[in-house]
């Protein structure tokens, strides 16, 4: 279909397409001048993503954003906003609620919902600006929604982030009373035990006995080289060739005076017999002297078996001490052990009271905080001109509307009753259009005009019989 034959066809029903656009656009007329007035106001809100200064956090993103509309569109906010506008002390609120619910609904909540309706709330893009809008049909009271909304939900963003705070901070009190009796219960307990065991500050007890113990083992040490320098003493002590002996200037004298008597005998047995008196005073004389020098050689020998015996008792005596320092040591180092783990305990558990501590001082600082991440750009101002209805806007699409309107009718009617109005409306595949009447080519005259408007309404009986015939024709 091109556009002459729908210029056509709205000629053809130029009356009814006239009709239905004067109806349509009084109707959007009537609409518009009908409509409740409709105020707006708005105000922006911006969510800062600043590091907290005492929680040291930061939140931001999409969804951070996305939390906030949220929280802006619950119910708390609102019912918050309905008490801050003390709809509750306005009798005729109170009636209107009292009549559409009975009682049944809480009065906060009912006007909450309503409020919860006229509310949007969208981020602007790019941004972390949320824009609060209230449409409502008083402006002062529109103002007044969007300023108590914004404000309402400053306060429940100081609360959401407070209180959990504060049931933390009350946690971390009680859990600060019990770690802190576990820190005196544990330093008494290291306090006891080193008043038990008499140990004062840095005890270096165990460190001094200890030297002392290896002072006892050198000298243990050297008792043992000289026990077996003794020993081997011993095993060549009674003969001349003892070390002792050797060694002893009482035996080197006596041989001395026997070599010494043994030669003047010796001489004298050359010239005297053996029954001379001089001679046999020399032979008893030698005789005495081997006597004194066998003597003289057992008592060396014996001093070396008592040095073995002196020794060996002070081996014994110095092992025994050497065994009781040794349990001294042993009982002090497990002395100071025993005080390190107490200390240990002492310290861990002073740790964590002290990272608790610091935890609680923390919260306490933050549940005294008043301050939102949120603040407000621009508070909402009292609205001069109606956001609805908009008189231009409206008309415009009524007019549209009528147009449309007008077309679908005409176009309608046409589909009901269909009508050959250019030459494409009969023409056949493989079928030839053997003539085609045009209308008159000069215009007519107002009289001819007039005589045709009157044959229009006067003979319509006629008209339709002439329709009717033609369409049997057609169907024949």
């Amino acid at each position: 279909m091109n556009v002459k034959q729908i210029l056509l066809i709205l000629f053809a029903h130029r009356y009814v397409a006239a009709l239905v656009f004067l109806l349509v656009a009084t109707g959007g007329g009537v609409y518009t001048w009908t409509t409740p007035k409709t105020y707006q106001a708005s105000t922006d809100l911006l969510v800062d993503a600043r590091v907290d200064p005492i929680a040291g956090a930061v939140v931001t993103g999409s969804n951070y954003i996305a939390t906030q509309i949220a929280i802006l569109q619950s119910e708390r906010v609102a019912i918050g906003v309905v008490k801050r506008l003390r709809i509750a002390d306005t009798p005729s609120l109170v009636d209107q609620w009292k009549n559409a619910t009975q009682g049944k609904v809480p009065l906060e909540n009912y006007y909450a919902n309503m409020l919860r309706r006229g509310l949007l709330a969208e981020p602007l893009r790019g941004s972390n600006v949320i824009r609060l809008t209230f449409e409502g049909g008083d402006p002062k009271f529109a103002t007044a929604v969007v300023n108590t909304y914004a404000q309402a939900y400053l306060d429940l963003t100081i609360d959401l982030r407070v209180e959990p705070v504060r049931q933390y901070a009350d946690w971390f009190d009680e859990r600060l009373k019990s770690l802190r009796d576990n820190v005196e219960a544990a330093q008494a307990k290291l306090s006891s035990y080193q008043r038990e065991h008499g140990i004062v500050g840095n005890d270096q007890r165990a460190d001094t006995e200890s030297q002392r113990l290896d002072a006892l083992l050198a000298q243990l040490v050297a008792l043992q080289g000289e026990n077996m320098a003794i020993s081997s003493r011993q095993k060549t002590s009674g003969g001349e060739l003892s070390p002792d002996v050797q060694a002893s200037p009482v035996v080197q004298g006596l041989r001395a005076e026997l070599n010494r008597a043994e030669n003047k005998l010796t001489e004298v047995s050359v010239s005297l017999g053996p029954n001379h008196p001089q001679r046999v005073q020399l032979e008893g004389q030698v005789a005495e002297l081997k006597q004194q020098l066998t003597q003289e050689m057992a008592r060396v020998s014996g001093s070396t078996g008592v040095a073995k015996t002196t020794a060996g008792l002070r081996e014994s005596e110095l092992r025994a001490v050497i065994a009781a320092q040794k349990e001294r040591v042993l009982a002090l180092k497990a002395e100071r052990d025993q005080v390190a783990v107490l200390s240990q305990d002492v310290e861990a558990a002073k740790r964590i009271y002290d990272s608790v501590l610091q935890r609680s001082n923390q919260l306490n600082l933050e549940k005294q905080t008043d301050q939102a991440n949120v603040s407000i750009l621009s508070p909402a101002i009292e609205p001069t001109a109606p956001s609805k209805p908009n008189i231009p806007k409206y008309i415009a699409g009524s007019l549209l509307g009528a147009l449309g309107a007008a077309l679908a009718a005409a176009m309608g009617l046409e589909l009901l009753n269909r009508k050959v109005r250019v030459v494409q409306d009969i023409m056949v595949d493989d079928v030839p259009v053997l003539g085609v009447i045009e209308r008159r080519g000069e215009g007519y005259s107002l009289k001819e005009r007039v005589a045709l408007f009157k044959k229009f309404f006067t003979k319509r009986k006629l008209r339709k019989e002439i329709v009717a015939a033609s369409r049997l024709a057609g169907l024949s």
